[in-house]
């Protein structure tokens, strides 16, 4: 009885790990979209949009396959920006700003599964250098990030954290808000 007791959470344990996977090729078109609904996107710079994709360095074969399905996605701008992605290593707070400093970074993407220690890390220098912070689960954006996705069935849902979004300067419009899981 205990062995099958066992199984049994085993195999929801596992499914619930493999529901909560985001498509990223059907999740990217819905994130960057949203981000065009931002009253303040305009004023944020013109060129490309270059979203670093950011991962602890035990991550980085998770950040290789999720840069190859960003590139493989339809999406190549956003508002005639063009869209380019850049692979980093968190290390600390300074190198991740030279980073920042070195690509003019319009976003930072966290690669799911990163430490507590760097979703603060990340939030705080997202803060400093008024960045878009988007995480690819609900987590990390229920307690930090301004705008992610995670997937309900097999269609993402964007997630909104509006004091996080009004930290960085972004103002979603009413329209978005009300389709997205909003945060208060």
């Amino acid at each position: 009885m205990a062995v099958r007791r066992f199984l049994t959470a085993l195999i929801v344990l596992i499914a619930s790990t493999t529901s909560a996977q985001v498509d990223v090729k059907a999740a990217l078109p819905v994130l960057l979209k949203v981000l065009t609904y931002d009253v303040n996107f305009d004023a944020r710079g013109a060129g490309p949009f270059v979203l670093l994709v950011v991962s602890e360095p035990s991550q980085a074969a998770d950040r290789t396959a999720l840069i190859a399905s960003l590139k493989d996605s339809i999406v190549t701008e956003i508002k005639k920006r063009p869209l380019k992605y850049i692979a980093v290593d968190f290390s600390d707070e300074n190198q991740l700003q030279a980073e920042i400093d070195k690509h003019k970074a319009s976003a930072l993407l966290l690669v799911p599964g990163a430490s507590a220690a760097t979703i603060k890390a990340l939030w705080e220098i997202s803060q400093d250098n008024q960045l878009y912070a988007l995480a690819l689960d609900a987590e990390t954006v229920q307690s930090s990030f301004p705008l992610g996705v995670s997937m309900v069935g097999d269609k993402p849902q964007i997630i909104i954290n509006e004091k996080s979004s009004k930290a960085v300067g972004a103002r979603f419009e009413t329209v978005v808000l009300r389709m997205a899981k909003v945060i208060q």
